[in-house]
C-alpha cells in the first residue's frame, strides 16, 4: 500500500470519527428541541452557544502539535507533550474562573438571569474539553486512530444517552449541564489513560524536565488562535445577536433554522484532506493547469452531491422543519431557507486551496474583512428587519468571503474563473436537481401529512435525479473511484 493510500484511509477514518460526534450533537438538538419547546430550548442554547469560547481557550495549542512533533528529536518530545498538557490544563482552570465571573453578565445581556448557575456549571465542562483537546492531534500523529475512535464513540454514546434521558424523563437543564461536566471529567481521564498506554511511542512524559519551549509554542499558536477566533465568531455571531436582541424563545426558533445540514462539512473536509497534498505538490512544481484540473474535479464531485441536497431541502423545508422539530418551530422555516442559500458555496474548502498556493495570510485577511462585514450587517439588519436579519447578514458576508478567496485563487495562479469553476457542469446539476424537485413537488402537492409528503417526495426526487443524472452524464461510478484515488488527468499524482 502506498503512502498516499494510507493517508487516504486515515483521512476516511478521522472523517468517520468526526461524523459520529456531529451526528450525536444533531440528535441532541433535535431531541431537546422537541422535548423542551422553543422557549426552554432557547434558554438551553443561551448557555450552550458559549461552547465556542472553549475552542478559543485552547489557544491554538492542539494545532501546534502537528507542526512541532515531527520536528522535535525523539528525546525532546516527552518534555514538549508535558508542556502542552500543562498549558491546556491551566487554560481549562482559567475557563472555570472566567465563566464563574462573567456568568451574571452573560445572563443579563440575554435577559435571562435564571441561567447564571447553568453557565457556571457549563464552564466546568469546558475546562475538561480544553484540557483533553490534546487527544486528536496526538492520536492522529502517533497513528493511534483506534484511540481517537474510542473517544469519539464514548462522546457520541453519552450525548445520545443524555438525549434519551431528557426526552423520556423531562428533567431539568441544570442536570444536563451537570451531567456534561461529569462526562467531561471522565473523558479527560480516559484520554490521559490512553496517552499513558502509548508510553513506548511518546516516552515517559516529563512536565518539568528538559528544555522548555513554551514561548516558542505560544508564539506559533498566536496566529492560529487569531484565525480560529475570527472563524468561530463568524459562525456563532448570528446566534448571539438573536439572543441578545430578541431573547430565549426567539433563539430557540432561530437556532433550529440555523442548524447545519448534517455531514456536509465533514464530507467536504474529508475530500479536501485527500486532495490537499496533491494541490500542494502541483503548485510547488508550478503545474498550474494540473492544479486547476484537480480543483475542478473536486468541484464536480462535491457539487453533484451537495446541490441536490440544497434544492430538495429548500423546496420541502416547510414540511421538514415541523416533522423533525414539531409544529411550534414553523417560524424556523424562513431562516432555514435563507441559510440553505450558503449550501451551493460549500462545495469547496476555499481556504485549503488558498493555503496550497502559498497565501495563508490571505485566508486570515479575508476572514477578518468578512467578519467586519458580518458584525455590521448583523446589527443593522437585526434592528431594521428583526429576527431574520442575522440570517441574511451571515449569508451575505459568506458570499463576500468566498468571492474574495476565489479572486485570490484565480489571480495567484493566473487563470480565468471558468478554468476552475465548471459553470456548465453546475448548470447541468442545477437543472437536473431542479427538474427532479419540481416533479416531486408537483406530484405531492395534494398531500396533507408531512411524513407522507417527505417520504413520497424523497423517493421521487432521488429516483428522478439518478435517472436524469445518468442520462446527462452526471452519475458515473468512475468519477467516485477517480477522485477517491486522487487521480488527475488519467494518472495518479506522486505521493
Amino acid at each position: 500500500m502506498s503512502e498516499f493510500e494510507r493517508f487516504q484511509g486515515k483521512a476516511g477514518i478521522v472523517g468517520f470519527c468526526r461524523s459520529l460526534y456531529v451526528g450525536s450533537v444533531l440528535i441532541l438538538n433535535i431531541g431537546l428541541a422537541r422535548a423542551m419547546g422553543p422557549e426552554a430550548f432557547g434558554s438551553f442554547q443561551q448557555v450552550f452557544i458559549f461552547n465556542a469560547l472553549f475552542l478559543i481557550l485552547t489557544l491554538g495549542i492542539p494545532e501546534t502539535l502537528y507542526y512541532f512533533l515531527p520536528r522535535f528529536a525523539e528525546e525532546d518530545r516527552p518534555r514538549f507533550l508535558g508542556q502542552t498538557l500543562q498549558i491546556l490544563l491551566l487554560s481549562g482552570i482559567a475557563c472555570i474562573g472566567l465563566f464563574w465571573l462573567i456568568a451574571p453578565y452573560l445572563a443579563s445581556v440575554q435577559h435571562n438571569p435564571a441561567i447564571v448557575g447553568e453557565l457556571r456549571i457549563f464552564g466546568i465542562y469546558g475546562a475538561f474539553v480544553i484540557a483533553s483537546s490534546f487527544s486528536d492531534p496526538v492520536f492522529i500523529w502517533f497513528k493511534r486512530i483506534r484511540n481517537l475512535f474510542l473517544l469519539n464513540v464514548f462522546h457520541a454514546v453519552f450525548l445520545l444517552g443524555l438525549t434519551a434521558w431528557y426526552y423520556f424523563t423531562k428533567g431539568s437543564a441544570s442536570v444536563i449541564f451537570a451531567a456534561m461536566a461529569v462526562f467531561g471529567a471522565c473523558k479527560f481521564v480516559l484520554a490521559l489513560w490512553l496517552l499513558y498506554g502509548m508510553r513506548q511511542e511518546t516516552g515517559e512524559i516529563h512536565f518539568f524536565q528538559g528544555k522548555s519551549t513554551i514561548l516558542l509554542q505560544l508564539s506559533f499558536a498566536l496566529p492560529i488562535v487569531m484565525s480560529s477566533t475570527i472563524d468561530i465568531i463568524s459562525r456563532w455571531l448570528d446566534k448571539y445577536v438573536v439572543s441578545f436582541f430578541f431573547g430565549a424563545e426567539a433563539l430557540g426558533v432561530f437556532f433550529v433554522g440555523a442548524i447545519e445540514v448534517p455531514f456536509i462539512g465533514v464530507f467536504v473536509s474529508s475530500v479536501y484532506s485527500v486532495i490537499s497534498p496533491v494541490l500542494n505538490t502541483l503548485h510547488y512544481k508550478g503545474d498550474f493547469r494540473g492544479f486547476a484540473k484537480v480543483v475542478t474535479k473536486a468541484f464536480k464531485f462535491t457539487t453533484k452531491i451537495i446541490w441536490p441536497v440544497f434544492i430538495y431541502l429548500f423546496i420541502f423545508a416547510d414540511h421538514i422543519i415541523p416533522l423533525v422539530f414539531r409544529e411550534s418551530y414553523e417560524g424556523a422555516v424562513a431562516p432555514f431557507r435563507i441559510y440553505l442559500t450558503m449550501l451551493p458555496l460549500r462545495v469547496a474548502s476555499y481556504g485549503v486551496i488558498v493555503v496550497a498556493i502559498g497565501r495563508p495570510r490571505a485566508v486570515l485577511q479575508c476572514a477578518f474583512l468578512s467578519l467586519t462585514a458580518n458584525v455590521i450587517l448583523n446589527i443593522v439588519l437585526a434592528l431594521q428587519i428583526g429576527f431574520i436579519g442575522p440570517a441574511l447578514a451571515t449569508v451575505i458576508s459568506t458570499w463576500i468571503h468566498v468571492g474574495m478567496l476565489l479572486t485570490i485563487i484565480v489571480t495567484e495562479i493566473r487563470i480565468d474563473l471558468a478554468d476552475i469553476v465548471p459553470f456548465r457542469h453546475l448548470f447541468t446539476v442545477a437543472a437536473t436537481a431542479g427538474l427532479s424537485g419540481l416533479a416531486a413537488y408537483s406530484l405531492t402537492l395534494g398531500l396533507t401529512e408531512d411524513v407522507e409528503t417527505i417520504a413520497i417526495s424523497l423517493i421521487i426526487f432521488v429516483a428522478l435525479y439518478f435517472f436524469l443524472g445518468s442520462k446527462a452524464g452526471l452519475i458515473r461510478y468512475s468519477d467516485f473511484l477517480e477522485l477517491a484515488g486522487g487521480t488527475s488527468g488519467g494518472k495518479k499524482p506522486e505521493s
